[in-house]
């Protein structure tokens, strides 16, 4: 009869956990979601969601090695999800982290975009190309979208007057580069 109740006990602990995996999928989402945001909450957001994130990947992992320990292996199986999923982002993490930031900023763009247009749309006409920049923020390296008419951005070697349209912007005192995103919008990087 003991060991009949230590075998059901034994039996009903070893099942799958659904929280690691759940976890493993939303980590990534919720740093892009970040991304997406206004400046000041990736700025402040991501830093809590990694310690979210590595907090419950320790807890995960602790969890499988207890699991292992009292062979439960499908919940020690389960729980090695999380801390797996976190190494493989930790080991890829100078590819894994510009993606997110820039699929989180296309996003933020994407929400923006008819405010951007109807920016533009009231810009004066000088017979010259017209030049937007919106800042988003940025601590040591700005994030930033440009609407640059003439697409001199992304040339190697810009035109006297477009140095001239952006003097008086962060892009001409700092420089800058970044990703077109269309229709002559720059998804930029600026250097000060």
């Amino acid at each position: 009869m003991g060991s009949e109740n230590a075998a059901t006990t034994s039996a009903s602990n070893d099942r799958f956990a659904m929280w690691p995996a759940a976890l493993a999928c939303c980590f990534p989402v919720i740093l892009v979601l970040l991304w997406s945001g206004p400046f000041e909450v990736s700025f402040l957001g991501v830093p809590v969601l990694f310690l979210a994130w590595v907090c419950s990947a320790l807890l995960a992992l602790g969890l499988a090695l207890l699991s292992a320990r009292a062979r439960d292996w499908r919940r020690a199986i389960s729980m090695s999800v999380l801390p797996l999923a976190t190494f493989v982002f930790v080991a890829n993490a100078g590819v894994i982290w510009p993606l997110a930031v820039e699929i989180g900023e296309r996003i933020h763009f994407q929400a923006m975009r008819r405010s951007y247009l109807e920016d533009v749309a009231r810009l004066p006409s000088s017979g010259e190309p017209r030049f937007a920049l919106w800042q988003w923020g940025g601590f040591g390296l700005g994030h930033a979208v440009v609407y640059d008419e003439g697409d001199e951005i992304v040339l190697p070697e810009q035109s006297s007057s477009w140095k001239k349209r952006v003097a008086n912007t962060e892009i001409g005192s700092c420089g800058a580069w970044g990703l077109p995103l269309g229709d002559h919008f720059y998804l930029v990087r600026t250097g000060c």
